[in-house]
């Protein structure tokens, strides 16, 4: 059985396979969380590559007929050597979602949320200037919010995320962006609620723009499957916790050991 493998450093690359698994229902996956080594947006860029590299390796041992690193800080360090390494299609969520922006953005101005380490490599900055020189980017690092929204805090209201959203929104407001790109796929989890903060500007979700681009090329290859098995949702770290926090946005997983 083929499948699609989808890595990430936590859970935030749930909000991928949850895209994959509404547009793609058929489609067969096995996802790797590196939750032991999370976060990477504080990490440096040989450590990203090395548990990058891991990753992809895990995966690729479940006959994979496509990867996508569905982590933008690992897609921004280490994703031209994931896709010059296997022969597979290999999808970075960083492409999609800069092509996405350019598409919507009126003013030409386009802020990017993202980790640390995303936001230093330039690699938002550099594909949206590739498609657009005039294009002002402005990307804004939220060091807060992946640790806030692994610890569950994005079910339900919490204060301490809620301010600090507003810390990074307002770097977005300061700049004049009518585009914001959700440059973490940890992020798209607070999609409704930073539409709910900035109503007339357009949200761009890694996540959600990976995803269209993946059934682009499995539709053009002739390589969407017919038959639905079972998924397979893999964690070099697992607890209740974790359990509990990934049924929040794909009900009824439970994480392995790996």
């Amino acid at each position: 059985m083929k499948r699609i493998g989808v890595f990430d450093s936590g859970l935030g690359g749930l909000t991928v396979v949850k895209a994959i698994l509404s547009e793609m229902p058929k489609e067969n996956i096995v996802f790797f969380a590196d939750a032991a080594n999370m976060p990477y947006g504080d990490k440096t860029p040989e450590e990203i590559v090395a548990f990058s590299r891991h990753n992809a390796s895990i995966l690729n041992e479940y006959d994979l007929k496509a990867l996508v690193i569905a982590c933008n800080t690992s897609d921004s360090i280490a994703g031209d050597l994931l896709k010059q390494s296997y022969e597979i299609p290999v999808s970075g969520v960083i492409k999609a979602a800069a092509e996405e922006a350019v598409k919507q953005t009126k003013n030409k101005k386009i802020a990017v949320l993202a980790t640390k380490a995303t936001v230093l490599s330039g690699s938002y900055q550099k594909q949206i200037k590739e498609l657009d020189e005039e294009i002002a980017v402005t990307a804004i690092p939220c060091p807060d919010l992946v640790p806030l929204i692994e610890e569950g805090r994005f079910i339900g209201y919490d204060e301490l995320l809620d301010r600090s959203i507003d810390k990074y929104l307002e770097e977005a407001r300061q700049c004049e962006a009518d585009t914001v790109i959700l440059g973490c796929t940890h992020y798209d989890l607070l999609y409704d609620l930073v539409q709910e903060k900035m109503p007339d500007v357009k949200i761009v979700s890694s996540s959600r723009t990976v995803v269209q681009e993946l059934k682009e090329i499995l539709t053009g290859s002739h390589r969407l499957s017919r038959w639905k098995g079972k998924d397979i949702y893999l964690s070099s770290s697992c607890s209740q916790h974790l359990d509990q926090i990934a049924a929040k946005i794909i009900p009824d997983i439970r994480l392995q050991k790996k």
